[in-house]
């Protein structure tokens, strides 16, 4: 079963001890429901070229705040369809006209959801240095933090096809193998993200506090929960696509969850509790708007109150600031307490 069909299955954690986790994985239990029925009561409509669709973001993560998350959408189309075609974005656009009385929003045009894709873009070009960052944003996004919403077995064969690809010449033909291009690919779609968040805040394309303070939180969350899979997966000597493919079909929360309770450190409290803190803090408007400032030493007409260098007399800012600091050292202490359970050479590839 997928998560939007179930409650949370860690037996080891109190879901309902953490207010936040437990409201917003009710919240998008109910967002993909609509958008589900939404979708399948318009089915006629649906375009045959659409193969599938996902939601990705808060929602795919289990995480989506009532009144406050964005809907983003993964539109996978037929491969014989353009993508750049004027055909593609009709079919694209009508979509969005489906979900129209759900009154969702729609992604910002210059971002990874703006457009479709297709199975053949998302695995012809692994490892080109020409491949485009929506492409492989995607492909990663598909792995790390989605759910179906139309046609789940299409869905469930685009993930496992996306798996079979990296599994190619590597861990598909000998399980003793590390999943050495995924770990690569996941690398550098984490540190993309990290780069892309340092030019919006330099050019001022984006409010820097808010998305810093998403990805110290969420996109950490996101990136450990398939980092700690892989690394977990090194003890697998027998099938480790099958292996995968099975636990993929958690949210990251959980796939971490599981980490540490199948190696009985029983922690994760400390990741838990401020990843809970941390998603209650960004429901709370108020907190939303005074993150949402742009403290850029670039901007002239910045009040000196609101400057970079005075970031941290934001007091909200400078609590979840310290609240991230505490996860990531948990998470660092974690996977590096893991010498000795993880292969010496997932470690290798994870540092060099």
């Amino acid at each position: 079963m997928y998560p939007y069909e179930r409650e949370w299955e860690i037996s080891s954690v109190d879901i309902s001890r953490y207010k936040a986790i437990r409201d917003n994985w009710d919240s998008s239990r109910e967002t993909i429901k609509k958008i589900r029925q939404c979708l399948e009561s318009g089915k006629s409509q649906i375009p045959p070229e659409v193969i599938t669709i996902a939601a990705a973001g808060s929602t795919g993560r289990m995480e989506a705040s009532p009144g406050v998350s964005d809907a983003d959408l993964i539109v996978l189309l037929s491969d014989d369809i353009d993508l750049e075609s004027e055909d593609a974005k009709k079919i694209y656009d009508s979509i969005w006209e489906l979900l129209d009385p759900l009154k969702l929003p729609r992604p910002k045009s210059t971002g990874v959801f703006a457009k479709p894709i297709n199975q053949k873009q998302l695995l012809s070009s692994i490892g080109d240095a020409n491949e485009r960052y929506a492409t492989y944003g995607k492909r990663l996004l598909l792995l790390l933090e989605t759910q179906p919403l139309f046609r789940n077995e299409d869905y469930t064969q685009l993930i496992e096809a996306i798996v079979e690809r990296y599994a190619e010449r590597y861990v598909k033909q000998d399980s003793r193998k590390e999943w050495t291009l995924l770990l690569n690919d996941l690398i550098r779609y984490f540190r993309s993200l990290a780069v892309n968040y340092q030019w919006d805040f330099e050019n001022q394309v984006e409010k820097w506090a808010i998305r810093n303070i998403k990805l110290r939180h969420s996109r950490l969350i996101m990136y450990s929960g398939l980092l700690m899979l892989l690394g977990e997966a090194s003890k697998e000597r027998k099938d480790k696509v099958g292996w995968l493919k099975k636990n993929l079909k958690m949210p990251p929360l959980e796939r971490i969850a599981r980490v540490y309770e199948k190696n009985c450190d029983w922690s994760f409290h400390r990741v838990i509790g401020p990843y809970d803190n941390f998603l209650w803090k960004l429901s709370d408007k108020k907190i939303r708007d005074e993150l949402n400032y742009n403290p850029s030493y670039l901007d002239p007409k910045a009040s000196e109150e609101d400057s970079y260098e005075n970031r941290y007399n934001k007091p909200e800012f400078a609590s979840l600031k310290a609240n991230s600091d505490g996860l990531i050292a948990e998470l660092l202490r974690f996977v590096l307490s893991r010498r000795g359970d993880w292969s010496e050479r997932f470690f290798e590839y994870l540092i060099f």
